[in-house]
């Protein structure tokens, strides 16, 4: 009887340091995440809405030819690109010191126009370009907004357009819109 008690207060005891080394740690736990500093991790969706409207922010002014041609994309490299079943892209002003490689969301290669039913051009939107002579066109391709390039053999480059300004129904980052066509 004796040895049972003995086991019986053993096992209470045992279950009481548990219990309390529980409640401790789980205390310890809940005071690390309630003074932790790190804010949580933004969703990719999060993160992408956040660069495009700074990329909106940057570009506010360009809506203004003028002013896109003034700060540097001054170069028509295409006229008007239009597909017959796709849509069309439009104009690719271009900043040519910026074809260097790089891939930065508020450093965009190319700015897309369209000529509008007023007589003005019509800021549509984006486009990154990376050569392939920075980055070959068997290597991976570069990646922005959680978008890779797609490789344009014809014209020896990786390219990624964003719909920024203009609604493109096939998505932000589809090469055509249907809501552009070529005057």
């Amino acid at each position: 009887m004796k040895e049972t008690k003995i086991k019986q207060s053993t096992n209470e005891n045992t279950m009481k340091t548990i219990k309390r080394t529980s409640i401790y740690l789980l205390g310890i736990v809940l005071m690390t995440a309630a003074c932790s500093d790190d804010p949580p991790t933004p969703s990719e969706d999060e993160q992408i809405a956040a660069m495009l409207e700074e990329v909106r922010t940057t570009t506010a002014s360009f809506t203004d030819i003028g002013r896109a041609i003034d700060a540097g994309w001054d170069t028509d490299l295409s006229g008007c690109v239009e597909h017959p079943a796709e849509g069309g892209m439009g104009h690719h002003y271009a900043r040519l010191e910026w074809l260097d490689g790089r891939v930065n969301h508020l450093e965009p290669q190319v700015l897309l126009y369209v000529m509008g039913d007023d007589g003005e051009m019509e800021f549509l939107g984006l486009e990154y370009v990376v050569p392939f002579d920075f980055v070959g066109p068997d290597e991976a391709p570069p990646v922005l907004f959680f978008h890779e390039f797609h490789a344009n053999h014809d014209q020896g480059f990786w390219a990624l357009h964003v719909w920024t300004e203009k609604d493109n129904p096939k998505g932000m980052f589809y090469d055509w819109n249907p809501n552009v066509s070529c005057p």
